[in-house]
């Protein structure tokens, strides 16, 4: 009976750990797939369950692994591309006209405000006031292609056609584009005047400096005697182009002001300017100055570089007689 019994027990002990060996056997083929499969891409078979590497924790339901990200994360498009150049016929139109006014008032201006006795000794006012007088001389045309522009970027209007019919074909249009220059003088004049004072003011101030040896005529001199001017300038300007931007996008037609309750009319600087206070404050006429910032230091910089690498190669080859 004895002999028996031990020999029960030897039996069970052997079954024992012969489960226990399939069982460890088991696991370690799971986990050897598993790390074959993580590395090929592929899935186990039969829909089971993938394994850890810790050989204990077990994926959640309906849940696979995969290797890499979503076949759509960071794809782009060309038309996606293509949303961020919005208005860019209402901004060639913006920009170019009126900045080659700006610039041709510009030097006339100077050259005749530095031939004046009482103001030859102060260069700078010099170039105050001739950037402030091409500015007020090219807002005639920036005004209403600024309005066009803004009215396509923000979706007020599809094409640049409906864009011009809303701001010239109205009265309510011409109106608004009248508060907007009316507006934008406050905002355009001394962000002219004061990036072509820095400009001009740092050259000359280099060129009088024996100890500073810069050679002020090259592309990227100039470049970043711009880009200065220009964030400097913009940073300065951005309370009026915050109430001018305002302005612009506000409704110039029934259907836009009036809603079933009652009809907002347009109102001018001093009006929105009290609004832009009472719904955010003193901080709101700094909303975007940041952006405005970044964006016009490199316009301005390839913008005033460019003109003058032009102006000189124009003097050298004796264009203009």
């Amino acid at each position: 009976a004895a002999e028996a019994a031990e020999a029960a027990e030897a039996a069970e002990a052997a079954e024992a750990a012969a489960a226990r060996a399939a069982r460890a056997g088991a696991a370690d083929a799971a986990v050897a797939a598993a790390s074959r499969g993580s590395g090929s891409g592929e899935e186990p078979a039969g829909g089971e369950e993938r394994p850890s590497r810790s050989g204990g924790a077990k994926s959640l339901p309906g849940a696979t692994l995969t290797s890499g990200a979503p076949p759509d994360a960071g794809a782009w498009s060309l038309e996606g591309l293509a949303d961020l150049y919005t208005g860019l016929s209402g901004a060639l139109l913006k920009e170019g006209p009126p900045s080659a006014v700006y610039l041709g008032v510009y030097e006339a201006a100077k050259a005749a405000l530095l031939a004046t006795p009482a103001i030859s000794p102060y260069p700078l006012v010099a170039y105050l006031l001739a950037g402030a007088a091409g500015e007020t001389v090219g807002s005639v045309i920036r005004a209403p292609a600024e309005a066009i522009k803004s009215r396509l970027q923000s979706g007020a209007d599809s094409t640049t056609a409906d864009s011009v019919r809303s701001v010239l074909g109205t009265a309510a249009g011409r109106a608004n584009v009248m508060r907007a220059w009316s507006s934008s003088l406050w905002r355009d004049v001394p962000f002219g005047a004061i990036q072509l004072a820095i400009f001009e003011g740092l050259k000359t101030y280099i060129i009088n400096s024996p100890d500073i040896v810069v050679d002020v005529d090259t592309l990227l001199a100039e470049a970043l005697f711009g880009a200065t001017g220009g964030a400097i300038g913009a940073f300065l300007t951005t309370p009026t182009d915050v109430v001018t931007i305002r302005i612009l996008t506000q409704g110039t037609g029934v259907d836009e002001a009036c809603d079933e309750q009652a009809c907002t009319l347009p109102v001018g600087f001093v009006g929105m300017a009290k609004e832009v206070y009472a719904q955010s404050g003193a901080m709101g006429f700094l909303q975007g100055a940041r952006a405005r910032t970044l964006y016009w230091a490199p316009a301005i910089g390839i913008f005033l570089s460019c003109y003058c690498s032009i102006r000189q190669a124009a003097v050298t080859s004796s264009l203009f007689g």
